[in-house]
């Protein structure tokens, strides 16, 4: 079974919580649909946005949702940081596959829970109202075109959170050991250590230009100011494996 999606959990907290509160959810989506929702604004902790409804006077709604504290985000940073397809994933505004359910086992809860949300309008209404709907599914679909959102609003937008990926890799890399290439054995360097029969590359599926994963992860801790590294390495990587790919066919023949 697949994990639910952020947005798809997001809509649940309000969608499932009663009868009354379902209707409302129906008539807020329609106002969002209608496009009745505005100066929708996402920061650490806080969803607030201006919904017109059938009154004259535009209400103000506000999401106030409960922030990681600083252990919890620690533990976050560490695991996109240990695991290069989750920040990859996010770079390319994707939600990170199995990351909420990592950090899970670690008793970090990214994904917010019923308890960790309040709302309010200006409408006055006691229980979430359709205005308060309207805000939460033009929430929802922020978080589906930008998984950031979510991560911003449990309390760490996307530019400290990427500072803080890039501090934790740096120190990552000062505690790495060294080995000088001396000590390195040399057996084995010219040799492959396994059959290589399978590692082929099928005809015709070679990328003209495949350097997005690069792009993405951006250049490795210290690089030096100057030609990134996808600029300096791309041309070479692409090189060897169309050599590579060719290789594989001469073989063929």
């Amino acid at each position: 079974m697949a994990a639910q999606s952020w947005e798809a959990h997001w809509r649940s907290l309000l969608a499932t919580q009663n009868e009354a509160v379902a209707r409302e959810v129906v008539k807020g989506r329609a106002y969002h649909r209608s496009g009745r929702v505005t100066d929708l604004r996402v920061s650490a902790g806080l969803v607030a946005g201006r919904v017109q409804g059938r009154q004259s006077t535009a209400r103000v709604v506000e999401v106030t949702v409960a922030t990681l504290t600083a252990r919890e985000w620690a533990t976050v940073v560490d695991l996109l940081a240990g695991q290069l397809r989750h920040s990859a994933r996010l770079l390319a505004g994707l939600q990170p596959e199995g990351l909420a359910e990592e950090l899970a086992d670690l008793g970090v809860d990214l994904l917010p829970g019923p308890d960790d949300v309040t709302t309010t309008c200006g409408c006055g209404a006691v229980r979430p109202c359709a205005h308060v709907a309207a805000t939460w599914e033009a929430t929802s679909e922020q978080i589906a075109d930008d998984p950031f959102t979510l991560l911003h609003l449990r309390g760490r937008g996307r530019e400290r959170l990427l500072a803080d990926l890039a501090a934790n890799r740096a120190q990552q890399a000062d505690r790495a050991v060294s080995v000088p290439l001396t000590d390195l054995p040399p057996a084995g360097w010219a040799r492959n250590r396994a059959p290589l029969e399978d590692l082929h590359l099928p005809s015709g599926q070679v990328p003209a230009r495949g350097g997005a994963p690069r792009r993405l992860l951006g250049d490795p801790p210290g690089w030096p100011r100057g030609p990134s590294a996808d600029e300096l390495f791309g041309p070479l990587v692409e090189r060897a494996a169309r050599w590579a790919a060719g290789l594989d066919d001469d073989e063929r023949r």
